[in-house]
Parts: structure tokens; sequence; C-alpha cells
């Protein structure tokens, strides 16, 4: 069951790829991230590791929608990637990827909060 949600979009990183590699990020809710904390953590697999309530919850209230492909893959509303860090009963969902050739973009969509008893 979600407790808290705080739609938090920021930009959080707007640069080069190789930048983003070895930065350390400042997500706020005392959360700081590297690429590889999130990288592999597709928003689609977020439906393995919450229940499917939650899940549908952090879609509808992210305004998240699928891109209609035939992976169904979730972007934001600059049809960036979707992404999740999850660190204890906190979920932060990140989008990412390349917004023009060479220049990349990270921002944070929102901070969930979740009673996992």
């Amino acid at each position: 069951m979600i407790t808290k949600y705080t739609k938090a979009k920021s930009l959080v990183f707007d640069g080069a790829e190789r930048e983003i590699l070895t930065k350390e990020l400042d997500l706020g809710q005392a959360a700081t991230v590297k690429f590889n904390d999130f990288a592999n953590n597709n928003f689609e697999d977020l439906k393995q590791v919450i229940n499917n309530g939650d899940f549908e919850s952090i879609v509808k209230t992210g305004g998240f929608v699928p891109d209609g492909g035939f992976l169904n893959l979730y972007k934001n509303s600059d049809g960036l990637r979707l992404y999740y860090f999850k660190k204890d009963n906190t979920i932060i969902v990140l989008a990412y990827g390349e917004f023009q050739p060479g220049r990349y973009k990270l921002y944070q969509e929102g901070v969930w909060e979740i009673d996992i008893a």
C-alpha cells in the first residue's frame, strides 16, 4: 500500500553520457545514486518487486503511459525511458535517455513510499 507520494519532477542531470557514468547524483530523500544503481532497474520490472495494485497506482499518479510498442515500455512526458531506484520502503522513479545527439538527461519523476507490512 502506498503511504506517501511526492511529485518531484526535476532535472537531475543534463550532459554527456560519459559524465553520468562516474557521478554521484543527489535525489533528496537522503538518497544519492550512481548510474549503475538504477540503470538495470527497468520500470516494467517493478511489477516483480511490489504488488500489482501499488504498481498501477504509481503508473496512474505518475501519469506514465506505455509507448504502444510490442514491449509496452513506459516513458515520461519527454519520451525518455523509465527506471526505478528502491531504498528500503521508498521507490524513486527516474527517466533517462538521449535527449539530443550526445546529450543525455535524467529526471526524477516522483517518490513513493510503500507500506510493506
